[in-house]
């Protein structure tokens, strides 16, 4: 048991450091156009090939390590998403350019179902609790990738971003000698166990987990529409609307999402007592009046109130990738990739829709109007399957 929190330590780790490679491109990227003689619209088809490749392609690795053992996807993973953004650094033109961000996206979509399946192999009867410490490390990442970018614009510009290489490097190296190890520890159910286990299910079953599933990526993509949704018009609130210094909304920023992170880890140790749905649903409900006040907060109170905000809409990351991966047992893989890359990916779709609220009513009305997709989660949860009540059924037997 100590070895297997270990191998979670180091696929969080992992996790952590190809994450930050996406927290690195919004603040390299008004440097590329700056640099490259971009229109916005260029700029922003970056920012789309890095969406398709990190985040639309993903299920396509999880089926691809559901079908075979792909261990090897963990340390290539880890290195590929740094080889990008450095050679994005150094692109001599756009092609340069949006191929290596590109190169960047894949690195990050070939990790994270591989890894989340192997988390998924490593935990015992606290699966969220362990999803949730190799999640922690991915959420930190992004956190901490404008820091990182910050950093390395102060030491050398674009042109230092190769040594984003150096530490993914050591760590792909460290990942890579671990699989042997890591093999062994999760040789049962890369033998094909829960496949198996699947294969005997009723097609009744099959037919209800599916039907729950497309709910739950329902669920995720609305909850990612709202951290999308906070994440761009907190800054646009205070810089924008007020008129406020830019450096006073980043650290409103920060705040919002290393709360999340933190939140990461509570609500995974949470959803194992209470059950995930009824983590999902407490977390939602909570978020309708937290959105609506905070227009209306402000001084330190507004740090508190993002910081709860943060923490309860982030706390939910775990419990819906462990409920996808108990609705797909024979296909942990895929399960975990629809989650992570494609249902949280969309995320980004909802800004549309706000920002022509925004454009039509204003800024404070498009903050308010953010208060109706949890409201929407909340209603959208309550069919879920009961998974608390689930686990105490087998518990009992």
């Amino acid at each position: 048991m100590k070895k297997n929190k270990r191998f979670l330590y180091l696929l969080s780790l992992g996790h952590l450091m190809t994450d930050v490679n996406q927290g690195l491109l919004p603040i390299f990227l008004p440097i590329y156009k700056e640099v490259l003689g971009l229109s916005f619209t260029a700029a922003g088809l970056v920012s789309l090939m890095s969406f398709i490749s990190s985040s639309v392609i993903q299920p396509l690795f999880g089926f691809w390590s559901d079908r075979r053992a792909s261990r090897w996807l963990i340390p290539a993973g880890c290195l590929v998403a740094a080889l990008g953004m450095a050679l994005a650094g150094w692109a001599p033109n756009y092609v340069a350019l949006v191929a290596s961000v590109f190169l960047s996206g894949l690195g990050v979509a070939a990790y994270h179902p591989e890894a989340s399946k192997t988390a998924h192999y490593l935990s015992d009867q606290h699966r969220a609790t362990s999803m949730a410490v190799f999640s922690v490390g991915g959420n930190l990442g992004f956190a901490l990738g404008p820091v990182v970018a910050a950093w390395l614009l102060a030491h050398g510009g674009l042109k230092a971003s190769p040594l984003l290489v150096i530490p993914a490097g050591l760590l792909s190296l460290l990942l890579w000698s671990q699989l042997p190890s890591l093999g062994r520890a999760v040789a049962g159910p890369y033998s094909g166990e829960e496949e198996a286990a699947l294969s005997g299910e009723p097609s009744e079953a099959k037919d209800s987990n599916f039907k729950a599933l497309l709910l739950l990526l329902v669920i995720v993509v609305i909850r990612s529409w709202l951290q999308a949704g906070l994440t761009n018009y907190i800054p646009f609130y205070y810089i924008n609307y007020l008129q406020g210094d830019p450096s006073y909304s980043s650290m409103l920023l920060t705040v919002f999402l290393l709360a999340g992170a933190l939140g990461t880890l509570v609500g995974g140790r949470i959803a194992d007592r209470w059950g995930c749905k009824n983590m999902i649903l407490v977390s939602l409900a909570l978020m309708v009046p937290i959105v609506l006040l905070f227009p209306h907060t402000g001084g330190p109170w507004l740090f508190v109130l993002l910081a709860l905000g943060g923490f309860t809409l982030v706390s939910t990351f775990a419990p819906t990738i462990v409920l996808a991966q108990n609705l797909m047992p024979g296909h942990v893989g895929m399960a975990s990739g629809l989650i992570m890359g494609f249902a949280i990916g969309t995320g980004g779709i909802g800004l549309v829709i706000i920002g022509a609220v925004a454009d039509a009513l204003g800024v404070p009305a498009a903050l308010a109007s953010m208060a109706l997709i949890p409201a929407l989660g909340f209603a959208l949860t309550l069919f879920l399957p009961d998974d608390a009540r689930e686990r105490r059924l087998s518990q009992a037997l």
